[in-house]
């Protein structure tokens, strides 16, 4: 069976680059170090939907510059 490879990435800029900041009663929590999410959802995504999330990331930045 070939099983697809997912990834923790951050659900905002799809950065992989996370940790895991805080945890037990209040569940984890992670962060972000490429744009700083902080918050407890993370995607487990593949190549290809790693890109999409970049890609939307990086047209809303440039979109907030202008």
């Amino acid at each position: 069976m070939n099983r697809e490879k997912l990834i923790e990435i951050c659900p905002v800029c799809g950065n992989a680059d996370i940790y895991y900041e805080v945890g037990g009663y209040a569940g984890a929590v992670y962060h972000c170090k490429e744009c700083g999410y902080v918050g407890a959802f993370v995607i487990e995504a593949n190549e290809e939907m790693i890109e999409k999330i970049k890609e939307k990331y990086k047209r809303e930045r440039e979109m907030g510059k202008e």
